[in-house]
């Protein structure tokens, strides 16, 4: 075997395909960089490893029309993020940020020719944080973070590896792995490793000043043999671990090598090899997936921690007591000839709909990755992952048809007045919200002023009847700013329709990354490509039903989902949740 720099990497895209199959492996506790299966020594030349033998080794896949192909390793921290380069996830062709949906990873590989079906786990991506400062040119900051969109289910073939916390690794033997280029110009299908030592930077930086001269710093370090044991293509993003008492940290991820004269889409293997140092980003990776890291323990598993800032305590309902009904009546406005089977929605077509917006530090600019619906003149309903420690909204804009635009219009030229934005006085949270399953993934905004009603800007309804929460529509309408077919998300708002999906088709896509569907979750979509899909989060399932003449009723709330369009998506049941949003609103 042997990193590339992002602009070596050889890559064909394919299509995810969930696969069908079932493990019938045991699960095991969750314990960081301890092998499950055998004990092996230390090496000196790369060699073949043996399946489980690291079990925390990622497969990053893109895909691109119906097919994919393997393009990075990684490193699995926790049930749910892989560390990787953060050029593992940009387009190699023109250097862009590659979408979520063309990207998955694998778990428990040993063989990319000949994948184990017992031991595989394949996981698509909810989210990417890329190191802000990154730039493919400079080859800096070459990190990034995958959140998985399931759980990863820990067994004696997937384990997290810890993550290092000592600051200079100078000296220290590490080992390498990936599914490189071998020494004889091959890709391996097979996992390889090779015994790698830690290089001080003086000695790093005479071997190769030209290569190493402006990249070098404290976020870089030097590693590897300049007999031939290096790291090459098709290791990028893997990891260098580092063997404390019988427990491996992660120290270092492939980042770039020095290409070969006669052929630069080759890595030149007589030289070291360059890694982010993961001790240089341990804060922000810390910010980003609320881990705990500590020597000897490793990392401690994700919980559900209570927002920081903007909090309201959730209430459990109690049927004991008597709340006020503070849902309007006149809710769910439509007009026949408006909702139609399009693209785009027309302007004033769902004026319940909320723009979240997030700031997303260091930078100062704003973005939109959920949405929700106005539900009264104070409260907004979404989902609580919308509302995650991480990544919490810090205003709600309302009357949004087409971002980009001062003013949106029909072709009519009847156009909306302006859109409004509110702060957010509390964000609350199910209290039995369950980041790792998916369970009573509901939220409510309550905003800091009493919404003024507009032409643009309606409450939409919900189930308060008792047909109404027995109300099971055929089809549904879902509507949002996420991404389209082009992996990029949606200046103007757009809807679709969708049906109700088989319950055992669910449950088996489902069961695949160890979820089980609820009574609390409808399973909707997954034919013709039309299906919500990332940046969609937190937004309205709905469809007209008779209520008070009639109105448009929101049945769900989006909550996750696995290839946009490619299998049925999971809604929180609103239905089921009226008591609690009942409990949990006040004047």
């Amino acid at each position: 075997m042997r990193p590339i720099m992002a602009d070596l990497v050889q890559v064909a895209f394919i299509g995810l395909i969930v696969l069908q199959i079932r493990s019938s492996v045991q699960q095991i506790p969750f314990e960081c960089g301890k092998v499950q299966i055998g004990k092996t020594a230390l090496i000196t030349n790369a060699e073949d490893t043996s399946p489980g033998e690291w079990p925390w080794h990622t497969a990053i896949y893109h895909k691109k029309g119906r097919s994919d192909s393997y393009a990075c390793g990684g490193t699995l921290i926790s049930e749910l993020f892989v560390l990787t380069a953060a050029h593992c996830v940009l387009n190699k062709d023109n250097g862009y940020e590659l979408s979520k949906n063309r990207i998955f990873v694998r778990l428990g590989v040993h063989n990319l020719d000949a994948i184990n079906t017992r031991s595989l786990q394949q996981h698509s991506v909810d989210r990417i944080y890329k190191f802000s400062n990154f730039s493919r040119d400079v080859l800096k900051d070459d990190i990034a973070l995958i959140e998985l969109s399931t759980v990863v289910q820990f067994n004696e073939y997937v384990q997290p590896a810890c993550v290092n916390l000592i600051k200079d690794l100078s000296g220290d033997n590490g080992t390498a792995i990936g599914w490189g280029v071998t020494e004889d110009d091959e890709t391996s299908a097979v996992l390889k490793k090779a015994q790698m030592p830690a290089i001080n930077d003086v000695t790093c930086l005479a071997s190769n000043r030209a290569l190493f001269g402006n990249t070098l710093d404290d976020s870089i370090f030097c590693a590897g043999y300049t007999n031939g044991t290096s790291v090459c293509n098709g290791d990028s993003g893997g990891g260098l671990f580092f063997k404390r008492k019988d427990v491996w940290y992660l120290g270092g991820i492939v980042s770039f090598a020095e290409s070969r004269a006669s052929n630069v889409k080759l890595c030149y293997t007589y030289g070291y090899g360059a890694f982010t140092k993961v001790y240089k980003y341990i804060s922000w990776i810390q910010q980003i997936t609320r881990l705990h890291f500590s020597m000897g323990e490793g990392v401690a598993p994700m919980d559900d921690l209570r927002e920081e800032f903007g909090s309201c305590d959730a209430a459990a309902f109690d049927p004991a007591k008597t709340y006020g009904d503070y849902l309007p009546q006149n809710c769910g406005s439509y007009s026949t000839n408006r909702i139609l089977n399009g693209v785009k929605a027309n302007v004033f077509e769902f004026p319940w709909m909320a723009l979240l917006r997030y700031k997303v530090p260091p930078e100062d600019d704003f973005m939109y990755i959920c949405s929700g619906t106005l539900i009264s003149n104070r409260y907004v309903l979404t989902a609580a992952h919308c509302a995650r420690n991480n990544m919490q909204p810090y205003k709600v804009r309302l009357g949004e048809h087409t971002i980009d635009q001062d003013k949106d219009c029909n072709p009519d030229d009847d156009c909306a007045p302006p859109v409004r934005e509110y702060g957010i006085d509390c964000i609350i949270r199910h209290q039995d919200y369950n980041g790792r399953t998916k369970k009573n993934n509901i939220a409510l905004i309550r905003l800091n002023k009493k919404v003024i009603l507009e032409v643009h800007i309606q409450p939409i309804c919900l189930p308060v009847t008792p047909s109404l929460k027995r109300a099971e529509p055929a089809k549904y309408y879902i509507t949002g700013w996420g991404d389209k077919d082009d992996d990029r998300k949606s200046l103007t708002l757009l809807k679709t329709t969708v049906s109700r999906a088989d319950r055992s088709e669910c449950d088996e896509w489902m069961a695949l990354v160890g979820l089980s569907l609820d009574e609390n979750q409808l399973c909707v979509g997954g034919k013709n490509m039309s299906d919500s899909c990332s940046g969609d989060g937190g937004g309205p399932l709905g469809y007209v039903a008779r209520y008070n003449g009639f109105r448009f009723v929101q049945f769900g709330i989006i909550s996750f989902g696995s290839g946009c369009g490619n299998v049925p998506s999971i809604y929180t049941k609103v239905a089921s949740y009226m008591d609690w949003i009942r409990a949990n609103m006040k004047p």
